[in-house]
């Protein structure tokens, strides 16, 4: 009976173990077949802009924004490009970006995720190619105006769109402009139709604050009988795009002995961007 049992908990054990085995292999074939892919996606995307040079950014740091139907309308991809993680086609809305550097452009594939839009539609060739100039995620200042880099399209042979429109939504509404007053997330998504064939592709912009405070001083020069009682804001403005009342902070102090003394002023807003600045206050004898 024992030796039953035995046998029995070590045939679980093989079991388990070819099991735990044979999933780590499955799991490391799907991230090898994934990373074929990208890399099989950079390639093309290459070749794309090969071709359409004149969509290319010109000077350094400068990125395009391309989508896999972009790749797939132009002949680059097939229309069946499986996605191996999901055993599906990649969305034809994957985003693929292009930026200048001092030699040549680096070409990145920006992973799949739960966010992305699904689309799995059937791409028309003669639907227009659409390309988004600047980041596929852009950051709009707080308080300070925001410029679309816009975007480029056109059919395969050459031909301009027919129509074209731009919707903004916030939230899951509809809005008519990016309102940087507040801090909050848009959807920019641009539509390009020809003959009555539509693409769309879809910017995030982030409404945040970033900057930080501007600490401006005069020059100070006071008598020592007048450190006592000296106001040290004095002299001092300090400005903020957020448009708050910001916290101050002053480290270092005055004494009655004539001399030069440095203060440094720190200005914290709520979003945590921090500012400082050096005065220097000379105490002179009376």
């Amino acid at each position: 009976m024992e030796s039953g049992l035995k046998r029995l908990l070590i045939v679980i054990g093989i079991i388990v173990v070819a099991t735990t085995i044979f999933s780590v292999v499955r799991s490391y074939n799907a991230k090898k077949k994934y990373r074929a892919k990208i890399e099989e996606l950079k390639v093309a995307l290459e070749k794309w802009g090969t071709e359409y040079q004149q969509f290319l950014p010109t000077k350094k740091g400068e990125t395009i924004v391309v989508p896999l139907r972009t790749l797939k309308q132009a002949g680059y991809i097939d229309s069946k490009f499986i996605n191996p993680r999901e055993k599906m086609n990649f969305s034809n809305q994957l985003l693929m970006q292009i930026e200048k550097k001092d030699k040549g452009y680096e070409y990145i594939i920006f992973d799949q995720d739960e966010n992305m839009i699904k689309d799995y539609d059937e791409v028309k060739k003669q639907a227009p190619m659409i390309i988004m100039k600047g980041k596929n995620v852009e950051h709009a200042e707080l308080n300070r105006p925001y410029e679309d880099p816009g975007y480029e399209a056109v059919t395969v042979d050459g031909k301009k769109p027919d129509d074209t429109k731009e919707e903004i939504t916030t939230g899951g509404k509809a809005v008519s402009r990016i309102d940087t007053s507040k801090a909050r997330t848009y959807q920019l998504t641009y539509h390009v139709s020809y003959a009555e064939e539509e693409s769309t592709i879809t910017r995030i912009i982030v409404v945040s604050d970033k900057e930080k405070p501007v600490i401006e001083t005069d020059r100070l020069t006071v008598k020592p009988e007048e450190t006592k009682n000296i106001n040290l804001m004095s002299g001092v403005m300090i400005t903020d795009n957020s448009n708050e009342d910001l916290k101050v902070e002053i480290e270092g102090s005055l004494s009655s002995i004539p001399g030069r003394y440095v203060l440094t002023y720190r200005a914290i807003d709520s979003s945590g961007n921090v500012a400082e600045k050096k005065r220097v206050v000379r105490v002179e004898e009376s």
